[in-house]
């Protein structure tokens, strides 16, 4: 149970900070953060930002404390410290925000999908779903971890070293993004001062107590690989924000006209990169949806497990660490919440509010 759960709390510095930064990064960092440079231009980094803050202060703070309490879930800690009444409400708000995270990053694969396949977006969500719902479930948080690292390398590979190079090039290079965008493209507070402090408030707050960030920090082999690994991910993360804003701007002087904002990263990824270099992004934006996806789903299947279930027909869940039976039932929810998110993201129409409200139902 312990290695489907958190792999064994056995990561070192180099998987930690590469499936911390994955899980983190989801199509709303990347196509949304695309999107929000191709509107406010510099400004729009502040999303990403407000999430890489939170990572370094939920490591830097936070994190060599919690990884020594051996917990499963965040109302387990609440329990200690509270009571079991304090758990009780914790572990719905938490059933609720992890499930609807799952939703959110799932719904976000039909924007690659129907590009990349041609197929409609129905066929792109089950599509996703299903090979997130497979490797989640064969080998719990260790598989997710290994594919977080491969995710983690596509993504970098794909926003740095070409999305990011290619887009300013065809752009006119930096110079070429002052000659022909507006002046309020290069201010940090073009995007409202309203908008940027509502991001801290949502995604900093969010991000130090949200089930899926906290079991990843579980997963720490020791508190000092939670706390620097962690860091380590949160400077990656905020590198990720201001990269995507340039390339949103770099979009907007090259296609100016667009429909909506979100339509940036892919649209420079099909029409102003080579044929392989544009599969490769596009597969970085699946990357940054799965390992975001995957790791909401097995922590939404973990609280059901560990605090929900127990809570709604008062039986305490044995914890036998090497109990077949105990791992069989563990997967059995990891599919049951599986195919529940996948129907509810065949009905969901704007992923980004619905991530928003998400994360308002946790941080209050």
């Amino acid at each position: 149970a312990e290695d489907f759960r958190v792999a064994g709390r056995r990561l070192g510095s180099l998987f930690y900070t590469g499936t911390m930064s994955a899980v983190v990064l989801g199509g709303a960092s990347t196509v949304g953060g695309v999107g929000l440079g191709y509107k406010f231009g510099i400004s729009g980094m502040w999303l990403v930002v407000a999430i890489a803050v939170g990572v370094l202060v939920l490591s830097l703070v936070f994190a060599p404390i919690i990884t020594r309490l051996k917990l499963y879930t965040v109302s387990q800690m609440m329990n200690l410290r509270y009571g079991v009444r304090s758990t009780q409400v914790s572990s719905i708000v938490m059933l609720a925000y992890t499930v609807m995270l799952t939703v959110t990053s799932t719904a976000a694969y039909a924007s690659i999908f129907t590009v990349l396949f041609g197929i409609d977006r129905t066929w792109g969500i089950i599509l996703g779903s299903v090979v997130v719902i497979a490797y989640s479930m064969l080998g719990g948080m260790w598989s997710i971890t290994l594919t977080d690292m491969m995710q983690f390398v596509i993504m970098t590979v794909g926003i740095f070293f070409l999305l990011l190079p290619f887009s300013l090039y065809y752009a006119g290079g930096w110079s070429g993004l002052i000659e022909r965008l507006d002046s309020e493209f290069f201010q940090l507070g073009s995007m409202g001062f309203d908008s940027i402090i509502t991001m801290f408030v949502i995604y900093t707050l969010g991000l130090l107590v949200g089930q899926d960030i906290w079991q990843r920090v579980f997963t720490a082999r020791s508190p000092k690989v939670a706390q620097w690994g962690g860091a380590a991910a949160g400077v990656y993360v905020a590198l990720y924000g201001i990269a995507g804003a340039i390339i949103g701007m770099a979009a907007a002087v090259l296609t100016p006209n667009l429909a909506s904002k979100d339509d940036a990263f892919a649209t420079l990824a099909q029409n102003y990169l080579p044929l392989g270099v544009g599969g490769v992004v596009l597969a970085a934006g699946v990357a940054a949806m799965m390992s975001t996806a995957s790791g909401a789903l097995i922590a939404a299947a973990t609280v059901a497990r560990v605090d929900v279930i127990p809570f709604l027909t008062g039986k305490e869940t044995v914890e036998d660490g090497e109990s077949d039976k105990t791992l069989a039932q563990d997967r059995i929810y990891l599919l049951i919440i599986g195919v529940i998110s996948t129907v509810i993201a065949l009905f969901l129409a704007d992923t980004v509010t619905s991530l928003t409200i998400t994360y308002n139902i946790l941080v209050g």
